[in-house]
């Protein structure tokens, strides 16, 4: 054992103490984590094209598959989305489990708003004396409504 002159010992004859041993300990971990991390964080980058474009992939997928069923379909199950991130809301869930709860309403109101528009048969002010194909007629302010193309179907 070193001795110095004030009757101390010296320090490299001290045994480490526990908070040293610890600190050493954590500072090795700390030191292999933050590799670990870098190492996922460097696997993760060269991954990210690859992910986005299947996910936007898949979501274009969706999108029309979504877009294929009728209104009311839509708008049921949008509603029923609505309601269920309500119930979780009302039962004080995380914001995180509420918004998967309504995310699928969204995608539904998008698939109804992005739904390709059809082409609309532009329709034709026909006097009302002057009957269809098939000789009717119908008053409305003496106008006839029709639809050209649609062999005298009326509409009004």
């Amino acid at each position: 054992m070193n001795v110095t002159k004030s009757g101390r010992r010296s320090r490299t004859a001290r045994t480490p103490s526990p908070d040293e041993g610890r600190r050493a300990g954590f500072a090795r971990n700390l030191s292999g984590a933050l590799t670990a991390a870098w190492s996922s964080v460097a696997t993760l980058v060269g991954r990210m094209p690859d992910t986005l474009d299947v996910t936007r992939t898949r979501a274009r997928g969706v999108a029309s598959a979504l877009q294929t069923l009728p209104d009311p379909t839509l708008q049921w199950l949008a509603a029923t989305s609505v309601g269920l991130s309500a119930g979780l809301f009302l039962a004080g869930k995380p914001r995180l489990v509420i918004a998967a709860g309504i995310a699928p309403a969204l995608a539904m109101g998008v698939a109804i708003v992005a739904r390709p528009v059809e082409p609309v048969v532009p329709e034709t002010l026909v006097p009302a004396s002057a009957g269809g194909p098939h000789g009717e007629t119908r008053r409305r302010a003496g106008w006839d409504l029709t639809r050209s193309g649609r062999g005298g179907v009326k509409r009004g």
